[in-house]
């Protein structure tokens, strides 16, 4: 994203869900929907999380049953097309790659796709992030995090 979208989300209460945070709400967690209901304005989904839920129906359809992957991925779909989705692009690349250099020369690295969730976050100024995944993204200063 060029420097002309560098304020497309001020002003504006997103909070982005990350991929574990995206798996509860498919699976109807009613106290994530409830605090999404209640204080967000807009859900963001990074295209990391999209890959790792499609991964997970994918195996849900070759390993487990062709009716429930069906099943979550209209559910998934549903949300897609609902979620504001951000991309990795070359400013989020480079964001997450401070964050890597910053976590990796405090010797407290974490997964790579959490450090480009970041990275697309921090280059959009978003810092707000649902998840159940709080020790990864809790080496990250600049974000607030929100778990149920």
């Amino acid at each position: 994203m060029g420097e002309v979208g560098k304020n497309l989300y001020l002003g504006i209460n997103m909070i982005i869900m990350d991929s574990n945070a995206c798996i509860d709400f498919l699976d109807g967690n009613q106290e994530l929907k409830e605090i999404l209901d209640n204080n967000i304005d807009i859900i963001g989904i990074t295209t990391i999380s999209v890959y790792e839920i499609n991964i997970g129906l994918e195996i849900t359809k070759r390993k487990k049953s062709k009716l429930r992957y069906d099943k979550l991925k209209k559910s998934w779909n549903v949300i897609l097309n609902n979620a504001q989705i951000l991309s990795l692009g070359l400013n989020e690349a480079k964001q997450a790659s401070k964050i890597y250099d910053d976590l990796y020369s405090q010797g407290c690295l974490i997964d790579d796709n959490d450090i480009l969730i970041a990275g697309i976050m921090l280059s959009n100024r978003i810092n707000k992030i649902i998840t159940r995944n709080i020790k990864h993204f809790e080496r990250i200063k600049q974000l607030k995090i929100f778990t149920y």
